[in-house]
């Protein structure tokens, strides 16, 4: 293994260590200050139609939207060069790639728990197959599902970059517009999370952020095309 590889392979053991001893620590917390809270948790998991399913894939999707966005915005700051004032070129860079691919494991999981939920009772075919179940708001649920088929190759291409070349590479990041627009919809209307203020937030937040990133970059490039002309 080369140094560069050890050196990623010891932030990813440190950051999986971290989230760790998050968990735990926020577990701790709980406990002390709200003991009912883990009480009635642990209530709704052995409960005949348990709910804690539901709400770790809540939970779960919210963690992978932010992550999603956080690595639209950190692409968009490579690319405008934002990246390097902070946090620089190479962390920017390497930060972009966990993100998503951490996303991606958080969605996974999202998708995933809600085989426990007894609510709506999901099989594991409609969970995988765009707009496969008429039970729960079928359009915007099934724009999730296929936001996450379209983020797969975008997430794992950077495994196959040296392949497909660079310019391949950079025109299959372009999916990442369409598919944070699809899970933002995703969101905010299939969520059932969309109306807390906090959530709203972090949806309108972030999508600011996007924008605003976006005709940044719109700029440079017009700008870059007049000087080429000139």
């Amino acid at each position: 293994m080369d140094e560069g590889k050890a050196l990623e392979f010891v932030v990813i053991v440190e950051v999986v260590a971290l989230l760790g001893l998050l968990l735990m620590g926020g577990l701790l917390i709980v406990a002390l200050v709200a003991p009912h809270w883990l009480v009635g948790w642990w209530a709704s998991l052995v409960a005949p139609e348990p709910k804690a399913f539901w709400y770790l894939s809540r939970i779960a999707g919210l963690v992978a939207y932010t992550l999603l966005s956080l690595a639209v915005i950190l692409g968009l700051s490579i690319t405008n060069k934002l990246a390097r004032v902070w946090p620089g070129g190479p962390a920017a860079v390497d930060l972009h790639q966990f993100a998503s691919l951490l996303g991606l494991s958080f969605t996974a999981f999202h998708v995933l728990v809600l085989l426990g939920d007894h609510y709506i009772g999901y099989s594991l075919s409609q969970l995988l197959i765009p707009f496969a179940s008429a039970e729960y708001r079928p359009l915007w649920v099934g724009l999730g599902q296929v936001a996450l088929y379209v983020a797969l190759p975008v997430a794992l291409s950077f495994y196959v970059r040296r392949w497909i070349g660079y310019q391949t590479w950079r025109s299959l990041h372009y999916a990442t517009f369409g598919v944070y627009v699809l899970t933002t919809l995703h969101g905010l209307l299939a969520g059932t999370d969309a109306q807390n203020p906090l959530v709203l937030a972090l949806y309108g937040g972030t999508a600011l952020i996007v924008v605003g990133l976006t005709v940044h970059r719109l700029r440079l490039s017009a700008l870059q095309t007049r000087r080429a002309l000139s």
